[in-house]
């Protein structure tokens, strides 16, 4: 058994194509979660099992990730940022840190909500003696995703894509967290572009390297946050509950005497809800927000800075920084962007 796994490499150098026209306005990383950054909830998970030095294998956006994360302090971690000069594709982001990468390290795509005991993944992998360890899901249906097909010990034998169901029975699909030995990088070619799911993953299992899939024993939440329907999704689930060491200090969960509040919601600094507004269910309000007299908000997020006018309905919709939302305004579904 090697020593604890204490670095780990986040994958944040994509455009979020899926979760426009948000992004088109910040990169995805930063992009608010219940008033933190997307991003964030990854480095808290890392900083709860001990690991603290993190780099962010970047493309583009790289200037705001910087702002918005800083050194990683607040996060409980310890952030190092290698920004790409052309994109390098998955694999290729972290091929691009082999000069760093000397010892095992954990891997992880960087749009994840994610609640899973970390300490078990790496405690497996240093175990196997694996050259990369899959940290799986069992999900109903596989169709959705990259089915991983294991043996009855967990060594990984086949990837199939597009399957509608498992031969198994096991119904197992990457959850986008690995751990890597050093020797994986061996494996990705130098100054281009190349992909883990399509090449660097596949390949490795045709060179005859040995690879674990790893399904932990409390799977907990997990959530591709990465479209704006599972952004929302996210949303929802972490004001339910959904990963309770987190800590909403700003969430109300009893509702108000006035009954403007219907839980739960979360609300940021300065927020003013004029009489007759009601919000809730699974509301957030970004800070220096206003909702108008008269105004109902149901399953929203509203990010920092907007103005919702009187006798508006809400629902399902995501509102940018500082847009206003004309009085009388109805709108089911959606992202209103400044």
């Amino acid at each position: 058994m090697g020593q604890a796994i204490t670095r780990a490499v986040l994958i944040v150098g994509g455009r979020g194509t899926r979760l426009r026209p948000l992004t088109l306005l910040r990169p995805k990383a930063t992009v608010p979660l219940l008033n933190r950054p997307l991003l964030a909830y990854e480095l808290m998970l890392l900083a709860r099992y001990g690991v603290r030095d993190v780099i962010l294998a970047m493309g583009y956006g790289a200037d705001a990730v910087r702002e918005t994360l800083g050194d990683g302090g607040p996060w409980g971690v310890q952030l190092t940022y290698v920004e790409e000069t052309e994109p390098l594709g998955t694999a290729g982001a972290v091929g691009n840190l082999r000069e760093t990468l000397d010892g095992p390290f954990i891997a992880m795509n960087g749009d994840l909500v994610y609640d899973v005991d970390i300490a078990a993944v790496t405690t497996a992998h240093q175990a196997s003696g694996a050259a990369l360890t899959f940290c799986l899901r069992s999900v109903p249906d596989v169709s959705r995703f990259g089915l991983i097909e294991c043996d009855a010990t967990g060594w990984v034998r086949a990837f199939r894509e597009k399957q509608s169901a498992d031969p198994t029975g096991r119904n197992t699909v990457n959850s986008g967290l690995y751990v890597m030995s050093p020797q994986v990088l061996d494996h990705i070619p130098r100054g281009r572009a190349y992909s883990n799911e399509t090449e660097l993953f596949p390949g490795l299992l045709q060179a005859g390297l040995s690879l674990l899939g790893y399904v932990p024993e409390n799977q907990g939440y997990w959530a591709d946050a990465g479209t704006l329907e599972s952004y929302l999704e996210a949303s929802r689930c972490l004001l339910d509950g959904a990963i309770p060491w987190l800590g909403l200090s700003a969430t109300d969960h009893g509702g108000d005497a006035e009954g403007r509040i219907v839980p739960p919601v979360h609300r940021g600094r300065n927020v003013s809800i004029a009489p007759g507004a009601v919000l809730g269910p699974h509301v957030c309000l970004g800070d220096d927000c206003q909702v108008g007299a008269g105004s109902r908000l149901s399953n929203c997020i509203l990010w920092d800075k907007v103005s919702v006018g009187a006798h508006c309905v809400l629902s399902g919709v995501v509102v940018s920084d500082g847009v206003t939302i004309p009085a009388g305004t109805h709108r089911d579904g959606g992202a209103v962007v400044q």
